[in-house]
């Protein structure tokens, strides 16, 4: 399966869930430091919501958009959205997700985090990660611990320098392995970054899942 995406870039209980990953998160920013944090927001409007390869919006146009709440200690949470389609009740996935990351005189870096999927309208669907990711130079590796028996994920990337030039591996259990190589141009269009991608995942024979190829242009803000 081949096809051409345009990707718009604006990156049970789920207020339980949301209560108690900002007390944590409040909790170990500190009141003290709540002033020195800083606020990001991301929006986009894609034609395709691919993730780990896959599409999560039968190749349909997905609106989507989230912040971020870090503090200089490492601490930071944060929450993101956006439409799906999987043929079910489920209408929106709404991610939750906390965690610290710190880079250390040897110029490698670790981040590691919970994140919390959620789909209002069909809750069988919500899972939970626990991540951890190294990062140094050019390169960073990300695992993916899936709670409750949710599979894990294994994700390795590679830059090209500043070329803005990216590569990206992943196996995902019992889905399949996915590959992403992406381009951000050295130019921009009404103020929005653009970037070119492609996408290629490769499903395990026993998922009963469909390759999928995917050719992916994103602008970005």
């Amino acid at each position: 399966m081949y096809r051409v995406v345009f990707l718009f870039n604006l990156k049970g209980d789920h207020m339980t869930l949301f209560n108690r990953i900002c007390l944590i998160s409040f909790m170990l920013i500190g009141h003290s430091s709540i002033n020195t944090a800083e606020f990001e927001g991301n929006m986009a409007l894609s034609s395709d919501y691919i993730w780990r390869g896959m599409t999560q919006t039968s190749e349909e146009t997905a609106i989507s958009g989230g912040f971020d709440i870090a503090n200089e200690n490492g601490m930071y949470f944060g929450t993101w959205a956006s439409n799906v389609e999987f043929g079910d009740n489920a209408a929106t996935e709404l991610d939750w997700y906390a965690g610290y990351t710190k880079e250390l005189e040897t110029g490698l870096s670790y981040d590691i985090g919970y994140l919390s999927y959620t789909y209002p309208g069909e809750n069988s669907l919500d899972f939970e990660e626990i991540y951890l990711g190294l990062s140094y130079s050019y390169f960073g590796v990300t695992f993916s611990l899936g709670q409750d028996d949710a599979p894990d994920n294994l994700e390795t990337s590679f830059a090209l320098g500043e070329s803005g030039l990216n590569l990206t591996f992943g196996d995902y259990e019992n889905y399949g392995k996915y590959t992403m190589l992406s381009y951000d141009l050295p130019v921009s269009l009404a103020g929005l970054n653009i970037s070119l991608g492609w996408s290629d995942f490769s499903a395990d024979s026993n998922s009963g899942l469909a390759d999928e190829d995917t050719l992916v242009f994103t602008f970005s803000k």
